[in-house]
């Protein structure tokens, strides 16, 4: 029976694949110019910084500031066990906020990803005693509840020794001689492809790390296109925004993000000589306290009343806001989180 399901779930996915790939050329677009529009009315959504490095409670990227040894950090992975997470819960709390949309991280830079990967051991089901796929819960989740999904994706690994180091990560991190950046795209692209085909539709992928690398330097290149070409293909309504902090879009992207920062006013550090562009959808994304990831220490969360005042602020700009929220190891939102989703409804 196992084997049966398994060449039953491969042969559904290569008939979605088939069919969207004779879909003609100007409907795959008409379907992404749909989805900007469709998009662009959202004005809020939630953001989830979520993974084993939540059991150091000293946010996202304590494997890199902490200068942790790759085979130290991952120990971390036998101990993650969220008993606590309800997939429902989360939706349930987030919906009635107001939000439309939920942007998840499915692999950060750390490297370990949190769905049933097949390209890598390094997962919350083969790696953790928990074994359960959490993306697969909250993507079944938000399409009950009728909430967009989108798909946080790191370009950077700290763990995978055939991703070349750049500028962050941990100093003695790995050898640079078993740098394989062939290997890596390949392992980029097989991940994506079960993201968009395994978890029904994705509002979005959210691209995160090309600030680790500079296109053009000793002869450097992300090959972005490919993997861009790669998500039109397989889900064309798919948007495709990159937290790059470049000075406008690249082609073939439909959002363009702000990190820390309301479009225009360039005050978080991030938005340096950035356009705002005048054709695609804005985005912001924001934290509810300061960090992304969950800090046992960073109880200091904005009031309601600074949250009215940014979402004021973005959607003046004609933006949304991702305002984010980091998980507790246990699989459960801070009360502190909760409370702000309940008096965001409230205020609604």
């Amino acid at each position: 029976m196992k084997s049966f399901s398994l060449c039953s779930r491969c042969f559904a996915t290569l008939l979605i694949c088939l069919f969207i790939f004779s879909l003609p050329a100007n409907a795959q677009g008409e379907a992404r110019l749909q989805s900007r529009e469709a998009f662009r009315e959202c004005r809020l959504g939630i953001f989830i910084h979520w993974g084993i490095y939540s059991l150091y409670g000293d946010g996202e990227w304590i494997m890199a500031q902490k200068n942790i040894h790759r085979t130290e950090y991952t120990k971390a992975a036998s101990a993650f066990y969220p008993s606590r997470f309800d997939a429902g819960a989360w939706v349930r709390a987030i919906k009635a906020s107001g939000a439309q949309y939920i942007c998840f991280t499915s692999r950060h830079h750390d490297g370990f990803s949190m769905w049933d990967s097949h390209a890598t051991d390094y997962t919350i089901v083969r790696a953790t005693p928990y074994g359960r796929d959490v993306l697969k819960e909250l993507a079944d989740a938000c399409h009950k509840e009728g909430i967009r999904l989108h798909l946080y994706y790191s370009l950077v690994d700290w763990y995978r020794e055939d991703y070349l180091r750049g500028w962050s990560g941990p100093e003695h991190d790995k050898d640079p001689n078993k740098a394989d950046y062939d290997s890596y795209m390949r392992f980029m692209k097989q991940q994506l492809t079960e993201l968009l085909t395994n978890y029904g539709e994705i509002g979005a992928i959210w691209f995160d790390g090309m600030w680790d690398h500079k296109d053009g330097e000793k002869e450097w290149s992300w090959r972005i296109n490919e993997l861009y070409d790669l998500i039109h293909r397989l889900q064309p309504a798919c948007l495709i925004a990159n937290n790059h902090h470049l000075a406008a879009p690249l082609e073939g992207e439909d959002i363009q993000c702000f990190e820390r920062d309301v479009p225009g006013e360039n005050k978080g550090g991030y938005s340096e000589g950035m356009s705002v562009s005048r054709s695609l959808p804005l985005e912001t994304c924001e934290t509810m306290n300061y960090s992304w990831g969950y800090s046992v220490t960073d109880t200091g969360y904005k009031s309601i009343e600074q949250i009215d005042s940014l979402r004021t602020r973005v959607a003046e700009m004609g933006a949304n806001l991702l305002l984010n929220i980091g998980p507790q190891p246990n699989g459960e939102l801070p009360e502190k989180a909760l409370n702000l989703l309940h008096q965001m409804g409230e205020r609604r």
